[in-house]
């Protein structure tokens, strides 16, 4: 089965008016109907006091335009965003200094509206009232009017002032003062499943006093597809039935989640529960697809009296209180926060400090990365899992470097090293580290130079199917490889290309892939041969380094 990138729906609803096909805004009050969300109304009227029909009209048209490609509550955040650009200007009004027009929008004005938002105050209750913005209140304001603003550069180049540009970076360092999402510790996570497994016991075996809310089954299964997909809580939300899908392997599933911004579909390979040897029945499901599968039944009868777009999708709910009560709807991000909060109080969890579980899906995805990288020690495997383009993101945001993992890399690389003596080969006349151990005719073939690698040797480089073992970068998760002095310059070759690398990658991931390696070489490869012979192989290493190492490193 292929699968494919996730059409984006461009239609277009056509009206004729004086005899003329238009597409345009009905007034200054239009409804966007979202597929997502559902009808919203944006209304510009607000923004045309003080005469400014004119800046108000182009940025009612930059929301407009982008109609197809932004969901409706997006483009409902990005009007209501405008606001605080509008009180900047009500207060250069009282100055005497008028803005109406989108020409009168310059780089200087740009500037006083950044100097501007430095000197706002938190007005309103909570604990942070009466201090100024924090720095990722004053970068949505900015981005708001920004988007806006080079909506009208591209399309409208013409009305838009030529003096008009943006700083490069008007808050820097803002993403490393933003608090990264701390995956939960080993310990919380037996808490958060034990919890999960007594309500599926309580939702599959019988004779329990009181069935679970179904608010609550759903609250459950959403928490198990996070925990075991390191999905987006929409991601999940969005879930229909046809997403459970045959694999081309026979004891696999696959799983294709979508996610809205960038609209792609990721397929997610689940394995099939197996077949218990004794024959018994197996009450409560063994394998993710089997969870999927159970909740569809449970809300298919539900999906008849759900609204026609909402009856393909799985999380389903009947609406308990309100106007709406008794209605079918499906669960929103909203919805689904507040009922894993009900689950938490439920259970009574708490973290490790002794505090009520701060549980939300945005914490459930760092920890299965967390979890997946110290299982694999791959931070790509970890980045295909998670869907991200780039693996500095996942290094940075995401993937934590494991308590055990430092010890892991030290195990490692003291296999290459610390069995190994100074060896004097008299054919050859130099001093290698090799180990007494190895069988006469492979310490012939190293000290020959036959089993020779890209950064030193290996005492045996073949697999099982004869096969030449071609991963070079695992030769330092390898106890096969080891070090001869006439290696240093090859070594210390690979040592400066990692070194040279670092800028043009992500720190976290440098220190999580290439940090130890460096380390050790430092620390226990170099001190076991003579200083003079370390200093010599450094110092050709950096004026001429090994061919192998002259290209980029991939």
């Amino acid at each position: 089965m292929a699968v494919r990138r996730k059409k984006v729906d461009r239609h277009v609803d056509l009206s004729v008016r004086d005899n003329r096909v238009v597409d345009m805004p009905p007034g200054w009050a239009f409804t966007i109907d979202c597929p997502h969300h559902g009808k919203i109304v944006l209304d510009f009227n607000q923004y045309r006091a003080s005469g400014r029909d004119n800046l108000a009209g182009h940025m009612r048209d930059a929301v407009w335009s982008q109609r197809h490609e932004l969901v409706g509550m997006s483009l409902d955040t990005q009007r209501h965003g405008l606001r605080l650009f509008w009180r900047f200007l009500d207060e250069l009004e009282l100055t005497g200094e008028s803005i109406t027009h989108l020409h009168h929008v310059t780089r200087s004005l740009i500037d006083r509206y950044l100097a501007w938002l430095d000197m706002q105050i938190v007005a309103k209750w909570g604990p942070n009232k009466g201090k100024p913005w924090t720095i990722a209140a004053k970068r949505k304001a900015f981005n708001h009017l920004k988007t806006a603003l080079t909506n009208r550069q591209k399309r409208l180049p013409a009305v838009v002032s030529a003096d008009l540009s943006f700083p490069r970076n008007p808050f820097p360092n803002s993403n490393a003062l933003t608090q990264k999402r701390a995956a939960f510790s080993p310990s919380e996570q037996k808490r958060i499943l034990d919890a999960l497994n007594a309500d599926m016991r309580q939702i599959h075996e019988p004779g329990h006093a009181q069935e679970l809310p179904a608010p609550q089954v759903l609250a459950v299964h959403v928490l198990i597809l996070s925990m075991a997909t390191g999905r987006n809580l929409q991601s999940l939300l969005d879930l229909k039935r046809d997403s459970l899908r045959s694999h081309p392997l026979e004891d696999r599933d696959l799983l294709l989640t979508t996610k809205r911004r960038g609209w792609t579909t990721h397929a997610t390979s689940l394995r099939k529960a197996t077949p218990k040897n004794d024959g018994g029945l197996q009450t409560i499901p063994s394998s993710i697809g089997d969870h999927f599968r159970f909740l569809c039944e449970y809300t298919e009868s539900l999906a008849a009296e759900a609204d026609e777009a909402d009856r393909d999708f799985v999380f389903l709910r009947r609406v308990s209180k309100y106007a709406r009560k008794g209605q079918i709807e499906r669960l929103e991000s909203d919805g689904a926060k507040s009922l894993v909060k009900a689950f938490v109080k439920r259970h009574d969890l708490h973290d490790d400090h002794g505090r009520r579980l701060a549980l939300s899906i945005a914490r459930l995805r760092p920890t299965f990365a967390t979890e997946l990288y110290r299982r694999t020690r791959d931070i790509r495997r970890v980045q295909q899992a998670l869907g991200h383009a780039s693996a500095e993101t996942t290094a940075r945001h995401y993937a934590e470097v494991p308590l055990e993992a430092e010890r892991d890399h030290a195990i490692v690389l003291d296999s290459m090293v610390a069995s190994y003596a100074r060896y004097k080969s008299e054919e050859v006349g130099v001093v290698v580290a090799a180990d007494g151990k190895l069988p006469l005719q492979n310490i012939v073939n190293l000290v020959k130079g036959g089993y020779n690698t890209g950064i030193a040797r290996c005492q045996n480089p073949f697999r099982e199917n004869d096969t030449v073992c071609q991963k070079l970068f695992h030769c330092f998760k390898c106890p096969n490889m080891c070090v001869f002095e006439d290696d240093l310059w090859r070594l210390f070759s690979f040592y400066y290309r990692l070194l040279a690398e670092r800028a043009k990658i992500n720190p976290a991931h440098w220190m999580k892939t290439y940090g130890p390696i460096i380390r050790r070489i430092d620390c226990d490869i170099a001190p076991l041969f003579p200083a003079d012979k370390v200093e010599a192989a450094r110092s050709e290493a950096r004026i001429n380094p090994h061919p192998t190492w002259k290209g980029v490193l991939v």
